[in-house]
Formats: structure tokens, sequence, C-alpha cells
């Protein structure tokens, strides 16, 4: 992987993201460090677009549940036209089949969306070819009412079903946070973490 040459220039940054409160609140806090240029992409074409027009970026924040993404193609293609440079998912909890298998393409890291705090730290240190570990998610993590979701999901009611009652908000979240896109998933999550 070719190292980033930063030394008096500032890194240049994409955050790459769908949703605009997140992307542009990661760009405010990362647009403040002296030593960052950061730019916005709003899912995976654009991610490709900005690439393809201002050469790899040092470090690459990438959203794993943005449109266009598709699991871990998405990552394979966004390494490749980074030319190899650090990417750095960001995400709720993925579950360990996922984390494993982008380690293993060549992610540099793991972020949480909300330790807003830890970005800029994790940002460099990618830069600098450290790797970030990936956190894991554990039963505490849920709240009770995320839990009683995911039994519910495991006993087999409908997603949708459940979205009318409970809020499609409440089900974005849970899978948010186990890092799944859907209900088979979620459930095959829960189970190998002991969660159900």
């Amino acid at each position: 992987m070719d190292q980033p040459e930063t030394q008096g220039k500032p890194l240049s940054v994409l955050v790459a993201d769908d949703q605009p409160l997140v992307r542009e609140l990661i760009l405010g806090l990362l647009g403040r460090e002296p030593d960052m240029e950061v730019h916005a992409a709003e899912d995976l074409p654009d991610a490709l677009e900005q690439m393809a027009a201002h050469g790899p970026f040092d470090v690459l924040l990438l959203d794993f549940f943005m449109p266009g993404m598709e699991g871990l193609e998405g990552i394979a293609r966004t390494l490749a036209a980074n030319g190899g440079r650090p990417v750095l998912l960001m995400s709720g909890n993925l579950p360990e089949e996922t984390v494993t298998a982008a380690r293993a393409m060549g992610v540099a890291g793991f972020v949480q969306k909300t330790q807003y705090a830890t970005l800029a730290a994790a940002v460099r240190k990618a830069a600098a070819g450290d790797v970030e570990p990936a956190p894991p998610v554990t039963p505490g993590d849920l709240s009770a009412a995320e839990v009683h979701l995911l039994r519910e999901l495991a006993d087999g009611r409908s997603g949708e079903l459940l979205a009318d009652r409970m809020g499609a908000a409440a089900l974005q979240t849970l899978f948010s946070k186990l890092g799944v896109s859907s209900r088979a998933q979620a459930v095959l999550a829960a189970k190998r973490k002991g969660l159900v």
C-alpha cells in the first residue's frame, strides 16, 4: 500500500456518507483541523467520481451502508479506485465475518460515526499506517427495546410488521448497530454474539 507523502501539505480526506447531517458534521469537524483538506461524497458513485477527478485521497472515510456499496464489492472498488491508500469504514458495529473480510481486503480500520471526538486522530493514524480495531457489539450496546425487537425478529416476526408497529427508524437503528441490512442478517449476527 502506498503511504501518502504528507510532509508540508495537508492530508486529503474524502468523507463518503449518504446521511447529510452526519456528513456535514464530520466535514465541519475535520475541516477545522489545520493538517486536513476535506472533501465529501454522498454515495459510492459520487465517491468513485471524486477519486477519479482528484486523484487518490490520503484517507477515505467510507460509510459501509450507503447507496451503491453492495457490501464487500463496494469496498473492493473503493480500495482499487483510491490506489490502495487507507480506507476507514464508518458504521455501527459490523458482523465479525464482514470485519474479517474487510481487513483481508486491506481496510485500514473501523470508526463509529458517533465518536466524533476520535475521528481526526483515527484519520491521522490511518495515514501513518496504524490499524484501528473494530469495536465489538456487546449486549450493553443495545437498549432493552432493541433486544426485545431482536427477539421478535428471531421468533419470525416480519420486519415490515415490526417497522409499522415500532417505527422504521427503530429497526434501521438496530440494523446499524449490528452492522447488517436485513432481518435475516440481524438474527444471525445476534445469535453469533449471544444477544438472543
